[in-house]
């Protein structure tokens, strides 16, 4: 794996970066689809997200002992402060998005659940002007905003006058888990410089923890109905969508940055329409295309925003967009 140099340099992307964007977004556009299976095969949304949860910690956990990499440790009050930051990360990154957006699904579509999931930059650059002192909104970037959700009210809105009740409010939910996303994007900033497996493993853990004890209570499962369609597609979820998949991303931040792996944000919802369209026969409607592209032109236009600001090399945690 090439690594940026000693100064901190991020080089330009070559050829094998590109094939691993494109594999960490055929990955990330499919968990759509697998929510979508596991929740029509009678899965509960906690479950799916328990499991996921559960499976990517497990997953990125095995390969940081086979790695010899170390925990955080609980030796000082400032390891207990960052021990609480991990887990409120756990919940708002992983356990509250994965529950809202699976339950969302049941009332809407995989193909709007992958385009809606597009809006979690835009809530992040929104969310960074108040959290944080160097990501500031300016006019191209409030212009991108703008873009995007004209984009949400045109997928939403237009729903909404047809009388699709349980559509909208399926939506909802996942813009629910966009907002829970976005506020982990801003708050992961600045932890340790852990190696990734490590970090987002123990992450992952924190948030299976604290989803534990209502997933055993409410959805008992061991009194479910299981089927291999949704085992299967839990499994895709947690090994490939949660453990691969961050692994990939954090690969492809510290060979080429940033900025280049957030291009992910721009071939996943094209690509949850196509899962939609060849595995589940899911008809995207015209105002959902209409709204795909708003929304991808206002995440061009943020990105225009920032092309001139030099981009510093990756400090622990960065700010990661894992859909679905």
């Amino acid at each position: 794996m090439s690594m940026p140099g000693p100064a901190g340099e991020i080089r330009h992307p070559t050829l094998v970066d590109y094939l691993h964007l494109l594999r960490l977004s055929l990955i990330w556009g499919s968990s759509f689809l697998a929510i979508k299976i596991a929740v029509d095969d009678g899965v509960p949304p906690l479950t799916v997200a328990a499991i996921r949860i559960g499976l990517g910690a497990a997953m990125l956990l095995t390969i940081a002992a086979v790695r010899g990499q170390a925990w955080p440790s609980l030796r000082t009050r400032g390891d207990a402060r960052l021990w609480w930051r991990i887990l409120f990360l756990g919940v708002v990154g992983n356990s509250v998005p994965f529950f809202l957006i699976s339950w969302g699904e049941q009332s809407t579509t995989s193909q709007l659940a992958g385009i809606l999931m597009a809006i979690i930059p835009m809530l992040v650059v929104i969310l960074a002007h108040f959290f944080t002192h160097d990501e500031r909104l300016n006019l191209l970037k409030i212009c991108g905003v703008v873009l995007g959700f004209a984009g949400v009210v045109i997928l939403v809105g237009v729903d909404y006058l047809r009388g699709l009740g349980a559509q909208v409010a399926g939506q909802a939910l996942i813009i629910g888990g966009c907002i829970s996303y976005s506020l982990y994007g801003v708050t992961a900033r600045h932890l340790p410089r852990l190696a990734p497996d490590v970090l987002i493993g123990v992450i992952l853990l924190a948030g299976f923890v604290a989803i534990l004890p209502f997933w055993l209570i409410i959805d008992r499962p061991w009194a479910i109905d299981w089927h291999w369609q949704g085992v299967a597609a839990v499994c895709w979820l947690g090994l490939f969508a949660t453990g691969t998949g961050n692994l990939l991303y954090f690969m492809i931040l510290r060979r080429a940055g940033a900025g280049f792996a957030a291009n992910n944000n721009y071939l996943v919802p094209p690509l949850s329409l196509v899962y939609g369209f060849f595995v589940l026969g899911e008809q995207p409607h015209l105002n959902a295309l209409a709204a795909l592209v708003l929304i991808l032109v206002g995440l061009a236009v943020q990105r225009m925003a920032g092309v001139r600001r030099r981009e510093p090399r990756p400090q622990g945690a960065a700010t990661t967009t894992n859909p679905g």
